[in-house]
């Protein structure tokens, strides 16, 4: 049994440990809202529970998008707790056992968000420690957010944190132990621009603010560049493979009779009449574009778990071409997970779009993107979700499942911390065929 806690906190379910820390879901029966209780029994040390008391305080010092929030942390009578926010449970290590990575898409701008909210962190005085796998939380509803503050030192050092999140960073989107091989050519789409930052801060040349830069630099030049065809070598054994058959074939086109009358690999030259025509892609691009439209009918500020309206007077500014303006979510004094699952803007479209694409979207909002064919009298559980991620260069630009008309939800999940509050905005939300 845990230690004696607070009455405002019930506890639900226990979750396992976490080296020396017990884990509970709980109730914070005071805000009515589900948190996360770290807790240290009888057995450990006095000296263990006082560090354990101050990781979790520096971690409390910092807020940062990226970084799981501390509500509470304490001493008591043969113990210590601490009390974090409910980030769905589901750590990457957790992901990892399943089977499961980082998908590419949303690696870059999660992995640079971890980054920077490490760089908040260090910069605050505090060190995490114990980065691995573990210690990060990663959900469809929530940004990736690095937490299990007061876990047992591995390392003390800014360097060292910095090494350990990019060792975890590359386990994350590859699968497997760092240094196994690039990211880039073990991963379609990760530019080995990628690999160079991971291996900087592994090396120490990079801290925590510069890999985050790095990641920056990297997911902002991949919205604007197509990445050019690289050998992977995953390609290695089909394309000798093909070579041998490519060989062999000149062999018995050598050894056979060959000529016009030949019935084996050289038919004779078909009849001018019966040739085949060849198609162009050209014509082909052309009628797609041709005949693909599509068109907002209409676009609605979107909050059922609020007052129902967002700032409703200025959701035309999302629509209406002109990137100088734009619609703004409400301004909250608390992050936005702490007060409802989201807000966000729907529109109703007419026509099959291939790409989404949001522009002045402010940096380190945690978005889902989600479509219905009617409007969902359920709320945000009537959605379906079809990509999520975390802003990295103010513009999101995503390819949409095939889908035709209906309503197209933009869900803010998590707003980045303002001077004077949390909030975002949108400048122009485009739906291309």
């Amino acid at each position: 049994m845990p230690p004696p806690l607070p009455d405002r906190f019930s506890l639900e379910v226990r979750l396992g440990r976490d080296h020396d820390v017990e884990e509970w879901l709980a109730t914070d029966t005071a805000l009515d809202r589900p948190v996360l209780i770290r807790v240290l029994g009888p057995e450990t040390s006095s000296d263990r529970r006082a560090a354990f008391v101050n990781d979790t305080r520096s971690g409390a010092a910092t807020t940062h998008v990226h970084l799981i929030s501390v509500f509470a942390a304490g001493l008591v009578d043969e113990g210590a707790y601490s009390v974090t926010e409910w980030a769905g449970g589901v750590s990457m290590a957790d992901r990892l056992a399943a089977g499961e990575t980082i998908p590419v898409d949303e690696f870059l701008p999660n992995a640079a968000g971890l980054a920077e909210g490490l760089d908040a962190l260090h910069r605050t005085g505090g060190i995490h420690g114990a980065i691995d796998a573990g210690a990060i939380y990663f959900s469809g509803s929530h940004p990736a957010k690095l937490g299990s503050f007061g876990r047992p030192h591995t390392g003390a050092t800014v360097a060292e944190d910095t090494r350990a999140l990019a060792e975890t960073l590359e386990t994350c989107v590859t699968g497997r132990p760092a240094g196994t091989a690039s990211p880039s050519q073990m991963v379609d789409g990760i530019p080995s621009a990628v690999d160079e930052a991971l291996d900087a801060a592994r090396r120490g040349d990079l801290d925590a603010a510069g890999l985050a830069q790095a990641l920056h630099t990297t997911t902002q030049h991949s919205m604007l560049t197509a990445p050019e065809p690289t050998w992977s070598w995953r390609w290695l054994a089909p394309a000798a493979l093909l070579s041998i058959l490519a060989v062999g074939i000149v062999a018995i086109g050598l050894v056979l009779p060959s000529g016009p009358g030949s019935p084996i690999l050289f038919p004779a030259t078909p009849d001018a009449t019966t040739t085949t025509p060849i198609l162009t892609t050209t014509s082909t691009v052309a009628t797609i574009i041709e005949g693909g439209s599509t068109t907002i009918v209409r676009a609605f500020s979107y909050d059922p778990e609020g007052d129902g309206s967002e700032h409703e007077e200025n959701v035309p500014k999302a629509i209406d071409g002109d990137p100088t303006t734009s619609w703004r979510t409400e301004r909250y004094f608390d992050p936005l997970p702490q007060l409802k699952r989201g807000v966000g803007i729907a529109v109703e479209l007419s026509g099959r779009p291939a790409q989404f694409v949001a522009t002045g979207l402010s940096n380190a909002t945690a978005y889902t993107l989600m479509w219905a064919p009617s409007l969902p009298a359920s709320g945000v559980d009537g959605w379906e979700r079809l990509a999520s991620g975390t802003v990295s260069g103010e513009r999101v630009v995503a390819q949409i499942p095939e889908r035709e008309d209906g309503f197209w939800l933009l869900w803010l999940t998590d707003l980045p911390a303002q001077e004077d509050g949390f909030y975002a905005s949108l400048a122009e939300v485009r739906f291309l065929p």
